[in-house]
């Protein structure tokens, strides 16, 4: 077939072929003339064929050399060249080196110390997106196979040496969940995508290997609870509600609140912030008992602005000489009783009055210092913050690690019973976000695995999304670091391996910056464990709400520290089973057959 087609078009091209002209009276003359002129054009077909295969060749071999050039492919590179963009080489680093240089806030796992081990996570991969970003030593070892079969493991140092930019992931798979990570060369993207194999039609639907993988929000979990349910129309409706009233009584508000905070910002430009309603007001009494005999009551009352959210919490505050303010119509819903349990709907509303205290004040331009009734100093904590040859310095915000490390908590697991935030335009965004989103501390968005709500999630998935856009520096310190072991909680109250840790404390081996009693359901366990604690300075007379009534028999001149507080810790047995400054053998253990005695 070839034959004939390129026969018809050298024909066509008046191929000059010799042919006799005259005309052949002999029939075999005529016969062996079309024979000799197929093959010659048959040998013509092949001669052009071999040429242009020839050509075709020289083409490839071309094309092939420029490839190599450009790529420096060979038999032993890590990676092919489709992919050199950005992994043209690869690296292992220690995982402690590297957050040792590249501090992005986020913490270890809560149980691991700066120089511990984290099986199966203990080196950090860095691949690189071109030649030039390749390290200045061990070269070949990255981007080639020859020598060794490991990537090579560098310092951290060493490994970032020629990076002019350094994009960081933090992944771990929850859940026994078969997880893979795919890095697409494309348009550039500062989140994580997730694909989860479920039922996308299925509400609830759990993970199944036998479904195709489906796009899924951050809060989805292979048991197929979402933790971040966007928040109802009521949610919205209510924090519109709330809003209006804060714009209806935001000059109003500024105008009493300014020169108070200005008091209290003294040289330093710090505000500590607390809010209290009368159900919590005895957490309140302790926090300025203890400082009174520890040294620290000075501190308290001149830095101290309390937001007391009732009348008789405002009554409290002036008879304790502390700086407050009231506004009856903000707090107007806000309940006067202390929360039943952790995460009801007394303590939501306490949540929310939480983001407008600590807005306003870093709206008007002061550095805040945020903390929870229910947590004692050890230490003036003030200095820490202040310190500019402290490392942690120049971070926008600082958390107390939570210790917790479920989806929820994310990627900060930052308790925001302990605080501080440097006032720039950076936070004033954040806070007022937080503020206008109010919906979401009213809805189970942030609702924890006992079904109960929390402002922790959407205060650090907040932070994360401001850390992205606006470059805010925002720290939790790790519960086992250094600085982190200054600053602990209810993780290590509740906790079974941090006994020795709390065994420090209570016999003073270690002196932290404050303790905080957190992880704990409800007001009367706070008081007990703080009661074994030795962290307890509160007169009887004054529990259980008796601070108001104590607080209305004042007459001029006369204070609240007289009748509410001890000099000395009240200190009494409750539970074995929990941290106590003495042995608690007799007393009974709260976490039954689970529990260990303390001592």
């Amino acid at each position: 077939m070839a034959i004939s087609f390129y026969g018809g078009m050298f024909v066509g091209m008046q191929l000059h072929v010799n042919v006799p002209h005259e005309k052949s009276t002999d029939a075999a003359a005529a016969a062996t003339t079309s024979v000799d002129f197929d093959k010659r054009v048959q040998a013509e077909v092949e001669r052009r064929m071999n040429q242009l295969k020839s050509n075709q060749y020289a083409t490839e071999v071309e094309s092939s050399g420029k490839r190599k050039k450009g790529n420096t492919q060979d038999k032993n590179a890590r990676f092919p060249s489709t992919v050199s963009s950005f992994a043209a080489g690869i690296a292992l680093v220690s995982k402690n080196d590297f957050l040792a240089n590249f501090d992005y806030g986020i913490p270890k796992p809560p149980s691991k110390r700066e120089h511990e081990s984290d099986p199966g996570k203990d080196d950090v991969i860095i691949l690189y997106g071109g030649k030039k970003a390749l390290p200045s030593s061990d070269t070949e070892a990255t981007t080639s196979t020859t020598n060794e079969s490991s990537p090579p493991h560098m310092t951290a140092t060493d490994a970032t040496s020629n990076c002019g930019g350094l994009s960081v992931i933090f992944t771990n798979a929850q859940g026994g969940i078969n997880q893979c990570i795919a890095i697409v060369g494309n348009y550039e993207s500062y989140h994580i995508q997730r694909w989860m194999r479920i039922n996308g039609r299925q509400s609830g639907s759990k993970l199944n290997l036998s479904e195709p993988l489906y796009p899924v929000g951050r809060g989805l979990q292979t048991n197929g609870m979402d933790k971040f349910s966007a928040p109802k129309d009521r949610d919205v409706v209510q924090n519109q509600q709330l809003l209006r009233t804060y714009f209806d009584q935001l000059d109003e508000s500024i105008k009493i609140l300014r020169p108070k905070a200005a008091s209290c910002a003294g040289d330093d430009n710090i505000v500590i912030v607390m809010v209290c309603n009368t159900g919590q007001s005895e957490l309140l009494i302790n926090f300025v008992c203890s400082a009174d005999a520890r040294g620290f009551g000075d501190v308290i009352r001149e830095k101290v602005l309390l937001f007391a959210t009732d009348q008789g919490m405002l009554d409290i505050a002036l008879g304790l000489g502390m700086k407050a303010f009231y506004n009856e119509k903000i707090f107007e819903k806000m309940p006067e009783k202390e929360a039943g349990v952790y995460g009801d709907r007394a303590f939501t509303q306490m949540m929310y009055a939480k983001v407008v205290s600590v807005q306003l004040i870093n709206a008007m331009g002061f550095d805040v210092l945020f903390q929870d009734v229910d947590l004692v100093w050890y230490k003036n904590p003030l200095p820490f913050f202040k310190d500019k040859t402290n490392p942690l310095y120049d971070f926008d915000m600082f958390f107390q690690d939570d210790g917790a490390r479920s989806m929820r908590y994310a990627p900060y697991s930052a308790n925001t019973g302990f605080y501080f935030v440097r006032n720039n335009l950076k936070t004033k965004f954040l806070f007022r976000a937080l503020l206008y989103q109010g919906e979401k501390y009213l809805h189970k968005l942030c609702i924890s695995q006992y079904g109960v709500v929390n402002d922790q999630p959407p205060t650090s998935s907040w932070c994360f999304a401001g850390r992205a856009q606006f470059t805010d520096r925002i720290k939790s310190q790790n519960t086992r670091c250094a600085s982190g072991a200054d600053f602990p909680g209810g993780y290590q109250y509740h906790r079974k391996k941090e006994i020795e840790f709390m065994k420090d404390i209570v016999t003073g081996k270690h002196v932290p910056y404050l303790f905080h009693i957190s992880w704990t359901t409800n007001k009367n366990n706070k008081l007990l464990f703080l009661k074994q604690m030795g962290l307890w300075y509160v007169n009887p007379v004054c529990e259980k709400g008796g601070g108001v009534d104590e607080a209305k028999k004042l007459t001029d001149g006369e204070n609240l520290e007289t009748a509410c507080c001890s000099a000395k810790p009240l200190i009494s047995c409750h539970y074995r089973d929990k941290p106590s400054i003495i042995p608690c053998d007799d007393s009974p253990m709260i976490d039954g057959p689970k529990g260990k005695p303390f001592w």
